[in-house]
């Protein structure tokens, strides 16, 4: 082999090699941007992670339970923003059936969350005073049914 062709074939190989470097990183970076974040520090269930793996576990079936028997309701609120959306697209706005519609999606909204908190509540009534300390700690972090942080035992307010 000459040397002019082994400089040739060295270029090529170097070339190549930085194509599939390149490749096999961009793949590397592509495949973890479009795994979905982790919902760890999200929703009601998030704030059972400090429990034990048991009543982890039971307070999200008892969470999945709750939002089943709601759904008609959350099938509701869906119905009643879907037919916002139409109304506000139309050329003439009814205002009287806009706030109907809006009134409807906020009742319905209401009774799912009324229904999801009951059945927290109904979770921590089970709970011993240990595992529902932790619960309220974790429901006051995220300021779900519960301020932000606060005093317990403090009768101020």
């Amino acid at each position: 082999m000459s040397r002019r062709t082994m400089k040739i074939a060295l270029s090529v190989s170097i070339v190549l090699n930085l194509f599939i470097l390149g490749a096999a990183t961009g793949a590397y970076f592509w495949q973890g941007a479009r795994q979905p974040p982790r919902q760890s520090g999200q929703g009601f269930a998030a704030a059972a992670e400090a429990l034990e793996p048991a009543e982890r576990q039971a307070f999200r079936q008892a969470l999945a339970k709750a939002r089943r028997e709601a759904q008609p309701d959350s099938q509701a609120a869906r119905d009643a923003r879907d037919t916002l959306a139409r109304l506000l697209n139309e050329p003439e706005l009814d205002r009287k059936t806009i706030d109907a519609a809006l009134e409807a999606a906020r009742n319905a909204d209401t009774k799912v969350r009324a229904h999801v908190e009951e059945a927290v509540v109904d979770f921590a009534e089970s709970l011993d005073p240990a595992s529902r300390t932790i619960l309220i700690q974790g429901l006051s972090r995220r300021g779900q049914i519960l301020p932000r942080d606060p005093v317990p035992g403090d009768t101020k307010k």
